[in-house]
């Protein structure tokens, strides 16, 4: 297993591990040495390709409107249709369920994307985006609730 994958496995930071490396080198090699596939099956964990089972009601609303039952959708794409929602809770389920790294791995992406175009297009009406996605009023609103929870 990389260091990569490691990290995205036990919701670990990189810096972290490369302590291990040399401080708890034991616990890094038995790491390196295991399957990630095995691991994640035996985990249950996902990565944001994956599609799983999203169950609404895990939620304050459902998200996802062309079915009130159990669907099958990509792990991204929950993630980041309710961190556009900016309830807390529903931010909270996120992290709880997916863990920090990877929901703040999503936020990440949406904000460069959308800083990559320049602007947001709204019916007609494009909003200018200048300056740098990670001082956004927004971003960091939301990164400040993933940080923020225990």
């Amino acid at each position: 297993m990389t260091q990569q994958q490691m990290s995205k496995l036990l919701d670990l930071p990189e810096r972290t591990l490369r302590d291990w490396k040399s401080s708890r080198s034991r616990l890094y090699t038995l790491l390196s040495h295991l399957e990630y596939d095995e691991v994640k099956a035996k985990a249950g964990v996902v990565d944001l390709s994956d599609s799983i089972e999203f169950e609404p009601s895990e939620f304050s609303v459902n998200l996802f409107w062309q079915t009130n039952q159990r669907s099958h959708q990509k792990v991204y794409s929950i993630i980041s249709n309710y961190l556009s929602t900016l309830n807390h809770n529903d931010i909270k389920t996120l992290c709880d369920k997916f863990g920090k790294n990877m929901v703040k791995a999503v936020l990440d992406d949406k904000y460069k994307s959308l800083y990559k175009q320049r602007f947001i297009s709204t019916n007609g009406m494009d909003i200018q985006l200048e300056g740098k996605y990670n001082q956004n009023p927004i971003y960091k609103e939301v990164l400040g609730m993933i940080n923020n929870i225990k």
